[in-house]
């Protein structure tokens, strides 16, 4: 079996390049660890999201992300079920999210890494992960690589959480998306929760294209090529589309912490997508890459530094996020059943002034109460 060159024992070898494997990467190499960083794709590389960023996600970043922001949002529109509900808009003086491309977005996030001190390879993909002592042991389809850590960052259908994981804490949420011309008229960020069953329809505006997409909680869900670009049509009145692109999104994170086999349990984090790391409710994905994605680095240097177990950091970090991720996913099955309800409640102005701070920076213990109220009105 081939070992990697020179044989090198790394101190984290990190499966998947996106932003949840690059915000553990970057932590890493920046504090002076050695770091693989391993990916099957080429970047860039095209990945279905709306790649709108939270100001959170933008807060949670290591550097500026500047030269790749397109266009900075102060204003979003919710849009219900039939006139009735109508629509409701969510307004800030402060920046609520920015649009980028998600290929520009994660080739940035990864030069940044590499620049910081990790080392790129592309794999063919992951075979086999062995435990050997306080080491854990990749095999690729020609390459044998090592580690003292293991950080799973390759997505919701990933390898990593197939081949360590247990348990059926882990569900997929799935989106398509298309770039389409700008229109005439100026268009808000939009989500449209009447068009999908469990999920939304979303418009983001990117200043030289739209970015249109469907998004459902659950992977079962009839979302097909032909209802995005039908509702393309409908909506914005546009028959040319480019690049229609489809993601699975990895959602469960909330629901426990113990879900590594037992004997990788120490040398193993799952992180972003491959964690589940997914909210339920809004779909987001990139705030809770960074977040677990940097946990993991957290951990990692917490027990190299000789300052507790990396398995006991790495759920300490997380422990207010996963809470978190569970309230969302109680939320999301009670505003999913019955989205009418939560539109009521939004037309109150103190529920649109907590749903935009809540949206935005993330939830406090006044904000979750308030979507507990959202949820149940």
């Amino acid at each position: 079996m081939p070992v990697d060159a020179g044989g090198q024992l790394w101190d984290a070898m990190v499966v998947g390049a996106g932003p949840a494997g690059c915000a553990a990467a970057y932590d890493l190499a920046a504090a002076g660890q050695s770091v693989l960083l391993l990916d099957k794709k080429d970047f860039p590389r095209a990945k279905a999201c709306a790649g709108g960023l939270t100001s959170k996600a933008v807060q949670a970043l290591r550097y500026s992300i500047d030269p790749v922001v397109r266009k900075v949002i102060g204003r979003v529109r919710l849009e219900g079920e039939g006139s009735s509900a109508g629509a409701v808009v969510l307004k800030s003086r402060q920046p609520i999210c920015v649009m980028t491309v998600r290929a520009e977005f994660d080739q940035y996030c990864l030069r940044k890494t590499i620049a910081a001190g990790a080392c790129l390879r592309k794999i063919e993909g992951v075979r086999q992960i062995l435990r050997s002592g306080d080491q854990v042991d990749l095999l690729t389809e020609g390459a044998h690589y090592r580690a003292r850590f293991l950080v799973g960052a390759d997505g919701a259908s990933g390898q990593v959480r197939r081949l360590c994981a247990v348990g059926s804490w882990f569900s997929q949420g799935f989106a398509l998306e298309v770039q389409t011309a700008v229109p005439r008229e100026e268009l808000d960020l939009t989500f449209d929760f009447a068009s999908v069953s469990n999920g939304y329809a979303w418009i983001f505006p990117k200043g030289d294209h739209l970015n249109v997409g469907v998004y459902s909680l659950s992977s079962a869900s009839s979302l097909t090529r032909s209802r995005l670009l039908s509702y393309v049509k409908n909506r914005l009145g546009i028959d040319t589309v480019h690049g229609v692109t489809g993601q699975y999104l990895g959602i469960g994170a909330g629901e426990s912490a113990e879900y590594i086999q037992p004997d990788l349990r120490d040398r193993v984090f799952l992180v972003g997508d491959a964690g589940g790391f997914a909210d339920p409710l809004t779909g987001e994905g990139i705030y809770g890459a960074l977040v677990s994605g940097q946990a993991a680095a957290k951990a990692i240097l917490a027990e190299l530094r000789g300052e507790s177990t990396a398995a006991e950091a790495f759920a300490g970090h997380l422990t207010g996020y996963r809470q978190t991720l569970r309230f969302s996913a109680r939320a999301a099955a009670a505003f999913y059943a019955n989205p009418a309800r939560g539109f009521r409640a939004m037309r109150l102005p103190f529920v649109r002034r907590s749903l935009v701070k809540t949206y935005t920076h993330g939830l406090n213990v006044k904000s979750l109460a308030m979507r507990i109220a959202l949820a149940h009105c």
